[in-house]
């Protein structure tokens, strides 16, 4: 069983879709939802075992940008 999706896309977007008739872009979109789905699947399954809290994973993802922010902010110079 199939359901049909509409997209709204960029007009610049459109145009390259419409000068490549011979891609079946269904079959792309569908390729890369799939795709996507997966991983937002998998970080469900991830994130449902975890006893960590909102809070602390906030804290944490602080705590490592801090520590990475000296390497990225040479390398941006």
């Amino acid at each position: 069983m199939t359901t049909k999706l509409t997209l709204d896309v960029p007009t610049e977007l459109k145009a390259i879709l419409e000068r490549h008739p011979e891609i079946h872009w269904e079959q792309v979109a569908e390729k890369a939802l799939w795709n996507y789905a997966r991983k937002v699947q998998l970080a469900d399954q991830i994130t449902s075992r975890s006893t960590l809290s909102e809070t602390a994973a906030e804290s944490i993802g602080r705590k490592v940008k801090r520590g990475l922010r000296p390497r990225y902010s040479k390398t941006t110079r």
